[in-house]
């Protein structure tokens, strides 16, 4: 039968625990609810199907008698309960008698809606329930029957917060005595050890009188920390007094450890997660090639910016070994060789080595290979940084042929030069020595032209030199468009592009030239022709996507061919902007013409090679 009325927790530990006669009727008396105990015990089992059953019928005239004065006290104040000793029950009779608590069952707007009778057959004749006198003992057998579970820790504590009562399990849990635990403020347990606001929020339940759960942290007299559930259920005497709490605690050590190490583990990985996502959003938007690798070198992740340097795509490099994807033919041994050493010693490795992309074409890259640990210092794999330094191996490479250039200079002006001009010097002072005789001036003014050539071809020789030392072809943009293969003109305008057609022809006719009035065609062109060497022209204003649009997209490429704006464009706001791309070598405003064409030093490769 299910109890007809709200269920608090208090009445439900009573009910489940079965151990008092548990009776509820309606305001005329009618028996609506029985517990098991009620059932067996008292034989309503029976009788409980009558839906007319009144629990007064049940009773001798003595009984009734007391019975509905009870019940009208109780709803003289409703907040009250009442006792009442029942000596039989139907067909059953009592030596000491029943002796039930009656309270009223009242609704949401307190109205009484029925009573509830919870009482217990007597041992032996009492007129009121027994107060507890000694430390060691409860007011009840079958209570202290079921707190005899092992399992649980149970004190009774007075208004005072005393303990009363505490059983074998808490003796043997905390390793005290009784003498240690009774008579003692219950608190002093926890005061001490409690976190502070676990302990104020136990206090407050111990002074609200209510019905209570938490968690709370304590100690043991041999100092060991333990975790308590803690369920307090207010105790009242028969008058409906507060006389204290029973309290009932479980052992959760075990599970609050589990609790607060998943707790940690999940914000280490919440921590982890955020740290690894910020990560990958700085590594996509990074110009450095990033890869990381497991244990065993195997690649398991790389950014957008290693495709844009190599040409290898994520399923190209994962599981490959970052010295079977990058390493070629002419790649040194000896730094093949270092790779491997810091895979087998878990070392770093800072190295500037002739790598080879996946179209097969050499590159300088600086190679930056660091082992990677978690918060154990247990090894996780390789963190790798790969940076494009082809500019400053082509830097390098200039450097050392200026320097060359220079000693041909200190050569020409100190050897050639200084040697044709003493012998100048030295005819000169002959001739005035000399008796005149134009046979000697034909011969010492035919030595003297000889050496005015060479002096003249030397100054030549001198002045070429003197360019190239001179000249900005220390810098990428030079020396990758001093010999291109074709020139690109990117220009709405086709007019525009027939006249700059011309003006190039006319000082590069073995040049090809190719016209785009559409940024994506040229920006597809350059995609699928990403070796050739060129030179690329563009205007600013387009009436869709505009000359910027394609800067922008040239940018992504990471083609390493200049550009040059060509627009009418004279405004200082688009001369100062261009300057935020690094790849712009000029900016020249229409018309063009032959002078700035030739500032471009533009030389063709298939010029240079047939030389």
């Amino acid at each position: 039968m299910q109890y007809p009325y709200n269920l608090d927790s208090t009445l439900s530990v009573l009910i489940q625990a079965d151990l008092q006669f548990i009776i509820s009727t309606d305001l005329f008396g009618n028996l609506n609810y029985c517990n098991n105990k009620s059932e067996s015990q008292l034989q309503l089992a029976a009788v409980q199907q009558k839906s007319d059953l009144k629990i007064i019928s049940l009773l001798n005239d003595a009984d009734k008698i007391n019975y509905r004065r009870t019940i009208q006290k109780c709803l003289e104040d409703i907040s009250q309960s009442q006792t009442v000793c029942i000596r039989s029950i139907g067909d059953l009779n009592f030596k000491y008698g029943l002796q039930f608590i009656v309270s009223v069952v009242s609704d949401e707007t307190l109205d009484p809606i029925g009573f509830l009778l919870i009482g217990q057959e007597l041992k032996k004749a009492l007129e009121y329930p027994v107060e507890l006198q000694q430390y060691d003992s409860l007011p009840y057998e079958e209570l202290k029957t079921l707190l005899g579970n092992q399992q649980i820790l149970v004190w009774m504590i007075d208004r005072n917060q005393n303990c009363k009562y505490a059983n074998e399990s808490i003796f043997e849990k905390f390793k005290s005595s009784p003498n240690q635990e009774l008579g003692k403020a219950f608190l002093n347990r926890f005061r001490f050890n409690a976190v502070p606001e676990t302990y104020k929020a136990f206090e407050k339940h111990l002074q609200d009188k209510k019905e209570f759960s938490l968690e709370i942290n304590a100690q043991t007299i041999a100092e060991q920390k333990i975790w308590l559930q803690i369920i307090g259920i207010p105790r009242l005497d028969s008058n409906g007094f507060f006389e204290g709490f029973i309290l009932y605690g479980t052992d959760i050590s075990v599970i609050h450890d589990a609790a607060s190490s998943m707790k940690k583990q999940t914000e280490l990985i919440s921590i982890l997660n955020k740290e690894y996502a910020k990560f990958k959003k700085l590594a996509s938007i990074s110009n450095q090639g990033i890869l990381i690798t497991n244990t065993i070198n195997q690649i398991t992740w790389m950014n957008e910016a290693v495709t844009n340097l190599m040409g290898y795509r994520f399923n190209d490099a994962i599981g490959k070994q970052d010295f079977q994807l990058f390493c070629g033919t002419d790649t040194s041994s000896v730094d093949i060789s270092y790779i491997k050493s810091s895979v087998c010693d878990i070392t770093s490795l800072h190295k500037e080595m002739l790598l080879y992309k996946k179209s097969g074409q050499k590159l300088w890259i600086e190679f930056i290979k660091e082992p990677i640990y978690d918060e154990n210092n247990k090894f996780c794999g390789f963190f790798i940084i790969l940076n494009d330094i082809q500019i400053k191996k082509i830097s390098e490479k200039e450097i050392a042929q200026q320097i060359l250039s220079l000693k041909r200079m200190s050569f020409i002006a100190s050897h050639e030069i200084r040697h044709e001009f003493t012998k100048i010097m030295q005819i000169t002072q002959t001739i005035k020595l000399q008796e005149s005789d134009i046979n000697v001036y034909q011969q010492l003014l035919a030595e003297i032209e000889k050496s005015t050539v060479r002096v003249n071809q030397a100054i030549f020789e001198l002045n070429d030199q003197i360019s190239f030392a001179t000249s900005n072809t220390i810098s990428l943009d030079a020396f990758l468009n001093q010999e291109i293969e074709e020139i690109l003109l990117i220009d709405d305008d086709k007019l525009v592009n027939e006249m700059n057609q011309m003006v190039i022809k006319s000082v590069h006719p073995d040049i090809q030239v190719k016209v785009f009035d559409d940024v994506d065609y040229a920006l597809s062109h350059i995609i699928s022709n990403p070796e050739t060497k060129r030179k690329i022209l563009v205007d600013l204003n387009f009436p869709h996507k505009s000359g910027w649009y394609f800067l922008d997209e040239y940018k992504k490429i990471g083609q390493p061919w200049s550009v040059v704006i060509l627009t009418s464009s004279l405004q200082q706001d688009d001369i100062e902007y261009s300057k935020q791309y690094e790849f712009i070598s000029h900016y020249m405003t229409k018309p063009m013409n032959i002078e700035q064409l030739k500032e471009l030093k533009i030389q063709s490769a298939s010029r240079h090679q047939l030389a």
